[in-house]
């Protein structure tokens, strides 16, 4: 399966899955989460042109692409992130986490850079997580292996709704939402 998204979407959905803070017991078994459906519902070519893949290869997904940033992005940039579960395809999503809003630099430097830069870098030319502002670029991503050990405590049985959105300067230039649902191994 392959799916074209933004390297925008790329970076919410692994902060997402490194931030789904459920409570959960340390022995619980292992999940894996499989994405299902990514919706660009409001783009921001004058920001971002991207042109990347999800690509299922046996059990793994990985990304391939590239992302062309076409401005400096900094704190006046900012993101919010919201997390809807339902327990069934067909259930009722119901929201379970709001990400407070928060400027594209202090996202890089906490979620980005502790979650997943080590692991990025050795298949992208990824920002570095402490530079602000990101300097325009192209970035290129090769083979990225989507991972969830880290946060494997947190995961519970279900369905995704998650909703990735960019504000400048307060108003809404980009919204992307991700179905995706976590199954035990």
């Amino acid at each position: 399966m392959t799916s074209k998204i933004s390297a925008f979407l790329v970076i919410f959905l692994l902060i997402l899955k490194n931030s789904i803070y459920l409570r959960a017991e340390d022995d619980k078994p292992p999940y894996k989460v499989v994405l299902d459906k990514l919706v660009k519902e409001k783009e921001a070519e004058h920001i971002v042109k991207t042109d990347l893949t999800f690509d299922k290869v046996g059990e793994e997904v990985l990304v391939n692409g590239q992302m062309e940033q076409l401005v400096d992005l900094d704190n006046n940039y900012k993101s919010l992130i919201v997390v809807h579960h339902a327990d069934e395809p067909d259930g009722e999503y119901k929201k379970i986490m709001t990400l407070p809003k928060k400027g594209i630099c202090e996202l890089m430097q906490k979620q980005y850079k502790n979650y997943f830069y080590e692991s990025l870098k050795e298949h992208a030319n990824a920002p570095d997580p402490d530079a602000c502002p990101i300097v325009k670029e192209t970035y290129i991503i090769k083979d990225y292996p989507l991972d969830s050990s880290k946060i494997q405590k947190f995961l519970r049985p279900g369905y995704y709704r998650i909703e990735g959105f960019l504000y400048h300067n307060d108003q809404e230039v980009l919204k992307y939402s991700i179905y995706a649902h976590v199954d035990e191994t």
